[in-house]
């Protein structure tokens, strides 16, 4: 494995074959995207379920697991460019901003739907890349994929689950535990 920690996802009951393809998939990720991760990029490259794509790289950036970090963009909702990048969804500001693209005013915490998650990864590969892996995973480019296209925090709030729940609140005792 290239990142050896994923293998704490099984104690999730995540598929191992899953797994090994999140694996793969993080390993080849081009440079230039490291920052701009999404779980539904990879669910189309590699035919996982959406729900678990984002429950896997929900956990991945679990301190349990830590190979992901997650990063919440505010989106202006008249333009659809990024005004700020945050660590965690507290840091979102409530206070009306001024879109630096079209100028556009909004509080971007009071718009969850325009609030885009997207993941980092923190960690490098573990060994050299096999000649292999490339074929197994179609990669696309990366860059702002739209609404219909991207993890919103609303979408997190609307279809919940443990293992998302650590991006927007701090009341899961497991993930706390593991602190």
């Amino acid at each position: 494995m290239y990142f050896p920690q994923l293998r704490r996802l099984g104690s999730f009951d995540i598929n191992p074959l899953a797994i090994k393809l999140l694996d793969s998939w993080l390993a080849i990720q081009r440079q230039a995207v490291l920052r701009n991760l999404s779980p539904m990029s990879f669910s189309k490259q590699s035919d996982v379920d959406m729900d678990l794509a984002i429950d896997m790289f929900s956990l991945s950036s679990t301190p349990q697991v830590g190979v992901l970090k997650p990063i919440f963009k505010s989106i202006c909702p008249n333009c659809d460019s990024v005004n700020g990048s945050f660590s965690s969804l507290e840091e979102v500001p409530f206070e009306k901003i001024i879109c630096k693209h079209c100028e556009y005013e909004y509080s971007p915490r009071s718009r969850e739907d325009q609030i885009e998650i997207v993941f980092e990864r923190c960690l490098t590969p573990e060994q050299p890349l096999s000649s292999n892996v490339e074929n197994i995973i179609n990669t696309r480019p990366g860059g702002n994929r739209g609404k219909e296209q991207s993890l919103r925090v609303s979408d997190i709030k609307q279809h919940p689950s443990n293992a998302r729940r650590h991006l927007i609140s701090k009341l899961d005792s497991r993930y706390e535990a593991a602190q």
